[in-house]
């Protein structure tokens, strides 16, 4: 049923569009979860892209803001295998420089806060990081997990002599890193140009260990496939419509009347990507209900009714089906995660 949204908080009114926009894989909240300790579980369910809100909590639970560099460590804690097609496509590439390469065009299947690209700057072979959204205190902390998760990607694929060359370049002054991370042990460049993972052409060059063309071709037929998928799919353009009419949900008609096509062409075409209008609807209610239960005291009952339910205990099932736990779980479970957190920081 839809339901008109009043009364929002005003801090929630002040984040950018783009953080209620699918982002970053379910597979990145669960390890990342389990990096950091006890937290809510992410969205139970198929694995997808995310939006940054869902990140939101834990980011300013474990101060990514004031302490960016345990960005490092989540970054090397990813294993190659979590990012999928990606890590596939730079252990059966045929060179560094194409494992590059194929990071660069298919990592946005997985994470699409940056754009990614692939360049020859002098005799360096060059993958380049750019905020494609805004990612406000947190952009060096984001900005480390992801250049140092594929650093790992490529370093994994390398032999150690190829490897040992691969470096990071960040565009800050070098902080102030913990006794366990330093410099010398950290193939890091700071005060430079640009964010960016940077290898000796010569080495880019050389054959990887695994490669296996006829594989990475296959790949890069369904690397593409996905990509046309989440950029022109019927359940990316409904996710989108949703968002963008959060303060009061669109009807599946009206989603219909947007796209220009009948309802019963639009349920069609969503069963055929193994969704529903109600899965999404669920999915983004869910988002925002995680939003008032971290930032606001209001009572479960107030918040249902925000975001669009009859009654509470409608609200209660559907978070636990989204979610994993149900909404008390969840708003206990952060303020445990904030509690320690605060605990870890005092001297």
């Amino acid at each position: 049923m839809a339901g008109h949204i009043h009364n929002r908080p005003e801090n929630y009114g002040e984040l950018p569009p783009s953080w209620f926009e699918p982002c970053l894989h379910s597979a990145y909240f669960h390890i990342a979860a389990k990096h950091f300790g006890a937290y809510p579980r992410a969205a139970s369910g198929q694995p997808r892209l995310l939006p940054l809100l869902t990140f939101l909590p834990m980011l300013v639970a474990y101060r990514g803001a004031l302490q960016p560099v345990a960005g490092i460590e989540l970054g090397l804690a990813f294993p190659p295998a979590a990012h999928g097609l990606v890590g596939l496509f730079a252990s059966t590439s045929e060179t560094l420089w194409d494992a590059m390469m194929n990071t660069g065009r298919y990592t946005a299947l997985r994470n699409a806060m940056f754009e990614y690209r692939s360049l020859q700057q002098g005799n360096m072979a060059v993958l380049e990081l750019r905020p494609r959204v805004y990612l406000s205190e947190f952009e060096k902390f984001l900005s480390y997990a992801t250049a140092t998760a594929l650093f790992n990607i490529l370093r994994a694929a390398a032999d150690d002599a190829v490897a040992d060359t691969i470096r990071l370049t960040f565009p800050w002054a070098m902080p102030s890193l913990p006794r366990h991370l330093t410099q010398s042990e950290l193939p890091f460049d700071f005060e430079a140009q640009t964010l960016s993972i940077q290898v000796p052409l010569d080495m880019a060059a050389k054959p990887l260990p695994g490669a296996e063309p006829g594989l990475c071709e296959q790949l890069k037929m369904a690397g593409e496939d996905e990509l046309t998928r989440m950029m022109g799919s019927t359940a990316a353009k409904v996710r989108h419509i949703i968002r963008q009419k959060m303060n009061f949900w669109p009807t599946l008609n009206e989603v219909a009347d947007q796209l220009a096509i009948s309802k019963r062409t639009v349920i069609r075409k969503l069963a055929s990507e193994g969704v529903s209008y109600q899965l999404l609807l669920d999915e983004a209610r869910c988002e925002l209900a995680c939003w008032f239960l971290r930032t606001s005291d209001m009572r479960l009952s107030a918040i249902a009714e925000q975001i669009g339910f009859s009654d509470q205990a409608g609200f209660t099932r559907n978070f636990l089906r989204v979610q994993g736990c149900n909404p008390s779980q969840y708003r206990a479970a952060l303020r445990g995660a904030l509690g320690g957190a605060r605990q870890t920081e005092a001297p």
